[in-house]
């Protein structure tokens, strides 16, 4: 079985030592949750099924039953905190304790890069412009950004990019762009960046309004009262829209500015429930 550090969700880690010990001994939900102190012989499988929760004082049961000590007892405490917390400050807390006691282990988390690469939004706009100006500078590129940014911040940037191989440089020492890209797929780590980056970029839309000539941006929305049969088919609109815009984009080949495209459509309102609002 694989080392605790080496998983992102508690709930498979748990189900993974379950099956081991009932491939070699016959152990059963009801022996599991017998070992860690729990009279409902089925708790423990609602807990990996994602059903239940485990309390602090459940974490420390199931770890002992386990077997987890030291680094690993720590590891498996903060995972519970960061698959179980709701406040999005409190879950980046705890993956960067999970990410300590990886790095003093000489191990690295699955979905780091990930994580990295869309915690701030100068990232993603240095490998869009840096391939574009030859033999730019740190300093350079962030003077050619439109909201003040630190150099020290594009040359944190660039090391990244660098470093998980989105950019990379040629024979002259000018950047290009690798082909590989950057997915979140199922990781919950990279997700909880990327609602960092939309955060960040929220923000910047709104400076746009007063810091952008309105010649230079194009800023306007709809307020509007739908059901929920009309809201998935503007939903549907908004992929194929994305579609559309990304093809126009792999289209062109003279790119002048790095731009960037928020398409949001949120409710304003609870739910309204036979003409009345509950």
């Amino acid at each position: 079985m694989k080392p605790v550090m080496e998983y992102q969700n508690f709930r498979l880690f748990m189900r993974d030592f379950y099956a081991e010990r009932k491939l070699r001994s016959g152990f059963t939900w009801r022996d599991f949750a017998k070992a860690a102190g729990y009279s409902s012989p089925v708790f423990l499988k609602l807990v990996c099924d994602g059903k239940s929760n485990l309390s602090d004082v459940g974490v420390e049961r199931v770890a002992s039953a386990i077997g987890l000590v030291g680094v690993d007892l720590q590891y498996f405490r903060a995972l519970v905190n960061f698959n179980q917390e709701k406040d999005s400050s409190k879950k980046k807390a705890a993956f960067k304790e999970m990410r300590g006691l990886a790095k003093e282990n000489s191990m690295a988390l699955v979905g780091e890069d990930q994580y990295d690469y869309y915690e701030s939004w100068v990232n993603p706009v240095v490998r869009e412009m840096a391939p574009q100006l030859k033999g730019v500078t740190p300093a350079k590129l962030a003077d050619n950004l439109a909201f003040d940014t630190q150099t020290a911040e594009v040359k944190k940037a660039l090391a990244l990019l660098q470093k998980v191989g989105l950019l990379g440089k040629d024979a002259q020492g000018n950047y290009v762009q690798a082909q590989k890209s950057v997915t979140t797929g199922n990781l919950e780590v990279a997700s909880l960046s990327v609602r960092e980056m939309h955060r960040q970029m929220g923000e910047l839309a709104v400076r746009a309004l007063d810091e952008i000539p309105v010649k230079e941006r194009d800023i306007s929305g709809l307020t509007i009262g739908i059901s929920e049969t009309a809201y998935y088919r503007i939903t549907q609109e908004i992929q194929d829209f994305r579609r559309r815009v990304s093809s126009i984009v792999m289209e062109d080949t003279d790119e002048s500015r790095v731009y960037r495209l928020n398409v949001q459509l949120f409710p304003l309102t609870k739910e309204f429930k036979g003409g009345e609002h509950e």
